[in-house]
């Protein structure tokens, strides 16, 4: 379900106190007009009533998108596999509802981030009907050409997007600083789901959090020894 709270926050600019609307759960289901609003950010801007000046407003918060059966935890990472623990049938009291998720046609995927721009590419992945773990590995291959060519100065991420026209990309950043933007090439995803097809779980029972400290652990056990930092 949607569940909300009013908050009083402080303006930056001008210290005017006005409302705002934390959410601690979004059900798109539910609420399909908080669908758009959390993709274009508006859902986390507090607009100050006496000076106009716009805040972004960090808080946690599990978004579920029961249509496409998914939900991310975005928040503190052990507070986040804790609530993900249970929603998997390992707390009593929802042991009945993980075992309706696991009888749907599609894979019932539950993720855990603690980065804004990680929740947001968990989105574009999930909207697109892909697995973020293969495309984990398609990043890593991007990180790794980068720095095999001589360009890596440490810090890069790479990102996966979806642009307004629908196409897909991978993002190469260094901070705030973007480094390159490559297309998406499927038939290279394709690829890497026929060689990792067999060895990866189902995706309803993979690790709640599969980010770049995963990809080099998963490469590093099967059979990839070089790791991009």
């Amino acid at each position: 379900m949607t569940t909300k709270r009013t908050v009083q926050v402080t303006c930056p600019e001008c210290h005017t106190q006005g409302e705002f609307t934390v959410y601690k759960s979004i059900n798109t289901k539910e609420s399909p007009a908080l669908k758009e609003k959390v993709r274009d950010g508006s859902l986390f801007q507090f607009v100050c009533p006496q000076c106009g000046a716009k805040t972004t407003v960090d808080y946690p918060f599990l978004y579920h998108q029961p249509e496409d059966c998914y939900m991310i935890n975005y928040g503190n990472l052990a507070d986040g596999r804790k609530a993900l623990e249970m929603l998997r049938g390992k707390g009593v009291a929802l042991k009945d509802w993980a075992k309706e998720m696991e009888k749907t046609t599609r894979p019932y995927v539950l993720r855990a981030v603690d980065d804004r721009l990680a929740f947001r590419e968990k989105l574009f992945i999930f909207d697109a009907g892909l697995d973020d773990r293969l495309i984990e590995i398609y990043k890593f291959m991007v990180l790794y050409q980068y720095a095999a060519a001589g360009k890596a100065q440490g810090g890069e991420q790479a990102y996966f997007y979806t642009d307004s026209k629908g196409h897909h990309h991978i993002q190469l950043v260094r901070g705030k600083q973007t480094l390159g933007i490559a297309g998406f090439v499927r038939r290279v995803y394709n690829e890497i789901h026929q060689a990792y097809d067999k060895t990866l779980r189902d995706i309803r029972r993979s690790e709640p959090v599969i980010d770049k400290a995963w990809v080099q652990k998963f490469l590093q056990e099967h059979g990839q020894t070089e790791a991009t930092e």
